[in-house]
């Protein structure tokens, strides 16, 4: 006698429900997903003991007609599709025909129903005892109970979570769902106690706001951004405002709830340099792409989907976020996605001094003029990268000169508008600045890491010092390839490396603001890693990690004797840049309201 058997229908039935209802909030989210179908504009849900009790979903869609109320029962049975064909580009949430069937087969269900061209409506009740079918009064649309979830199976009924716990998932899936279509008024009711309720407005803002609250909405900016037929749009967390978990974040591709690590990794990339590690964004964005791009029928709970191109969505989420969080990045993220722009128009000049010092100063094709004062000494500290010399096509330039061991700079190259008044520094590391309504402490290394970091990132022709001996550094095999594979790119980014034998590389140029060589290991091993991961983005946007890096060994330390016009170079920088977070998304700005201190003093 052979050892495999066929199982019976009823066998089968209750293997297949738990793939799709294995809790309360499962069968919740296709009974909303099926409403949403049905064109619903109003969806109520009621829950008791967190949904294992009772579950109860009511709409005012379509309804459904009472000749096809017994096919609902039917695994595979839909209105949404005629043959798997369909399948490709689906538009509907729903479509595998196996929700109701599903949760026939472990809970008691009722189902009521009426369509619009029907006098009166229908009543379906199926449970141990078989099903019923009767004629009811009731409104247009649909309601859907279910009761006593697992009644049949005692093995999973065991293993359900405590009701609060249950109830907690029911409440996340409705709240998924009521962002993913704010065009539809949601309630949510628990124990006949009203939890939400969106005012289905079609303003996402709105249920943001109805879900969360007013401040959490507050800290919410919007994003809108679009390429290659793929659009991302939303609300994303203010960098001020990051959360401890990655609880608020909530992706919709075509308004379908969806979970998807690349998305998650394109929002936190994006957010690198804004908010610090061990923190995480919110966000509620839906991306939009053309139907066929993505498959959702990967999982018979539709929450995992495959993208025929995941790195353009990738890139699409990234640059849409990066874009929001720094519109100076617009213009860039846009070129990044079309063309290579051409590099920038350059007039280059050199003029050493006795001191060893070189300055060089750049013209660009927006007309930004730049300069940068370097010294070939391992121990040179590079002054302001604005400072203008001298030199043709240059007026009222001034040369900066310097000693080796501390350069002194006799005036500040900026333009002040009243606004910042620098008076003093704490500790060596605090700068103390006044306007007309606050007082702002700074933390000089953390603010002049942001103002190198932004340099490196934007600059295109860096300035860069031959090293008098080669630096040699040894990395793992992996490491060693990434970085001689990536040499051409690198040199573009200051870092002149070629190969010096098995694992080990040769370091012959650095960027001229570094001003020692004891980081380039750890910055070579970033470098590394950085290209190694997130393959999704382009070259220079992988390398941030190691640019915050170099910005950070090139910028002053705290601790380190500072004069004033290294206070108002940063003061200056971080108020024309709008900055306040390090590259590694610290703060580094404080403002103490002028009011504040007079209510102290009783003023």
């Amino acid at each position: 006698m052979g050892k495999i058997n066929i199982l019976d229908d009823e066998s089968a039935n209750l293997i297949a429900a738990g793939e799709v209802v294995d809790r309360p909030s499962s069968a919740l989210k296709e009974l909303i997903e099926n409403s949403i179908d049905a064109g619903a504009t109003k969806i109520e849900v009621f829950l008791k003991s967190g949904g294992n009790r009772q579950l109860r979903v009511s709409d005012n869609g379509e309804g459904i007609l009472r000749e096809d109320l017994p096919k609902t029962l039917y695994r595979h049975a839909t209105s949404k599709i005629k043959h798997g064909r369909e399948i490709d580009g689906v538009p509907t949430l729903g479509f595998r025909g196996e929700a109701l069937a599903a949760a026939s087969s472990v809970c008691r269900l009722e189902i009521i129903t009426k369509t619009r061209e029907e006098d009166l409506g229908s009543r379906l009740i199926s449970d141990e005892t078989g099903v019923e079918i009767y004629e009811t009064g009731c409104p247009d649309g649909t309601t859907v109970t279910l009761g006593d979830m697992f009644y049949n199976l005692p093995a999973r009924k065991k293993f359900m979570k405590k009701d609060s716990s249950e109830a907690f998932s029911c409440f996340s899936v409705c709240e998924k769902l009521s962002l993913s279509h704010p065009e539809i008024a949601f309630s949510l009711f628990s124990e006949d106690t009203l939890k939400f309720r969106t005012p289905g407005d079609g303003r996402l803002f709105s249920a943001i706001y109805s879900l969360y609250g007013s401040k959490a909405a507050e800290g919410f900016q919007s994003v809108e951004y679009e390429f290659d037929k793929i659009s991302v749009s939303g609300f994303i967390s203010k960098p001020d405002s990051p959360r401890g978990t990655r609880g608020g974040q909530t992706f919709f591709i075509n308004g379908r709830y969806i979970k998807s690590r690349s998305l998650q990794a394109a929002l936190e990339e994006a957010y690198r340099s804004f908010i610090p590690s061990g923190k995480f964004p919110a966000a509620v964005l839906n991306i939009t792409l053309p139907r066929g791009d993505v498959d959702v029928n990967v999982h018979p709970a539709k929450t995992e989907v495959k993208f025929a191109n995941e790195k353009a969505v990738f890139s699409c989420v990234y640059y849409g976020v990066k874009t929001s969080l720094d519109p100076g990045e617009a213009a860039l993220s846009q070129s990044k996605h079309q063309t290579t722009p051409p590099p920038p128009e350059k007039t280059v000049f050199e003029r050493p001094n006795p001191a060893g010092y070189g300055v060089f100063s750049a013209k660009t094709a927006d007309g930004e003029l730049t300069s940068l004062v370097v010294n070939n000494s391992p121990d040179a500290v590079v002054n302001s990268p604005d400072a203008l010399p001298e030199a043709p096509g240059f007026s009222d330039g001034k040369l900066q000169t310097a000693l080796p061991e501390k350069p002194e700079v006799s005036q500040s190259v900026f333009i002040s508008e009243g606004k910042y008044k620098v008076i003093g520094e704490a500790y060596d590391a605090y700068i103390f600045a006044e306007s007309d309504e606050n007082i702002i402490i700074v933390d000089k290394h953390a603010a002049h890491e942001r103002l190198i970091y932004e340099r490196l990132k934007k600059s295109k022709t860096l300035t860069t010092q031959a090293l008098l001996f080669p630096i040699t550094i040894t990395l793992t095999p992996s490491e060693a390839e990434i970085i001689l594979k990536n040499a051409g790119e690198l040199k573009e980014h200051g870092f002149y490396i070629d190969e010096f034998g098995p694992s080990t590389v040769a370091v012959r140029e650095i960027p001229s603001v570094l001003k020692d060589t004891g980081g380039i290991k750890e910055i070579l091993e970033t470098f590394a890693k950085s290209i190694a991961e997130n393959t999704s983005v382009d070259f220079s946007d992988k390398v941030d990690s190691a640019l915050f890096t170099v910005a950070c060994k090139a910028a002053l330390k705290a601790g380190e004797s500072s004069g004033k016009f290294d206070a108002e170079y940063i003061i200056d920088g971080i108020n024309r840049q709008n900055l306040k977070f390090c590259p590694h998304g610290r703060p580094f700005i404080k403002e103490i309201p002028k009011r504040e201190i007079e209510k102290y003093f009783n003023r």
